[in-house]
């Protein structure tokens, strides 16, 4: 899939904020849920909320979109999606084709939502790729922010939408289970990435797949 010395040479040489940003949301997910908490439950969600929404205003997440109350509707889908999240958040990009199509499908609606008018569905569901990703990589870890320069690198054998910044949930899922697929193909890489993973977070923290592949591919093809 991907060079090992590479892979370390781009960690190495991505942005630290960028890195500090993740991590803000994630080492404060490992320490709620390794509790048996769940980041989303109505007792923790106003910090969730808080924490996403900081971090996300930084990514310039919801920039040039229709919703005038993004970080207002974001509270609410999040809300929202507790139960689906709470289905996927034990799924790891490695085996993302097990993982049911209904909560997938409800994340895709709820946080795509997030940046249209009046923060309503479409009857198409055709949203924007990073209002759906880039949250959904702050909380779950295995997706790919999939934003323009991820898209412009990422490799050519995959079939996905490269310079569109909308796409339906299928494109995602295709997109989502031949990445899954590579990696699969690929020990030497999941190999690497546990190592990072474990170096940065610790052996109790789910390993963000997505995360190091979005940075691989943010550094270059």
């Amino acid at each position: 899939m991907f060079k090992i010395d590479v892979f370390r040479k781009r960690m190495k040489s991505f942005p630290v904020n960028y890195m500090n940003n993740f991590d803000y949301v994630w080492k404060w997910k490992i320490k709620k849920e390794n509790t048996g908490e769940l980041i989303l439950n109505e007792k923790i969600l106003i910090e969730a909320h808080f924490r996403l929404s900081k971090i996300l205003n930084r990514w310039q997440t919801y920039r040039n979109g229709d919703n005038t109350d993004s970080i207002g509707t974001l509270k609410q889908s999040l809300k929202n999606i507790e139960d689906s999240y709470s289905m996927i958040k034990d799924f790891s990009l490695l085996n993302f084709e097990k993982i049911p199509i209904e909560p997938l499908a409800e994340i895709w609606h709820e946080l795509g939502r997030v940046k249209e008018e009046e923060g309503k569905m479409n009857e198409l569901g055709i949203y924007s790729i990073i209002a759906v990703c880039k949250p959904l990589l702050l909380l779950w870890g295995q997706t790919l922010a999939f934003d323009s320069r991820v898209r412009k690198n990422i490799d050519r054998r995959y079939k996905i939408p490269k310079y569109e910044g909308k796409w339906v949930f299928r494109e995602w899922i295709d997109g989502m289970n031949q990445i899954s697929k590579k990696l699969n193909e690929s020990p030497d890489c999941i190999l690497a990435i546990k190592e990072e993973s474990h170096r940065r977070y610790g052996k109790k923290s789910p390993i963000p797949y997505g995360r190091f592949l979005d940075i691989y591919y943010f550094e270059g093809r």
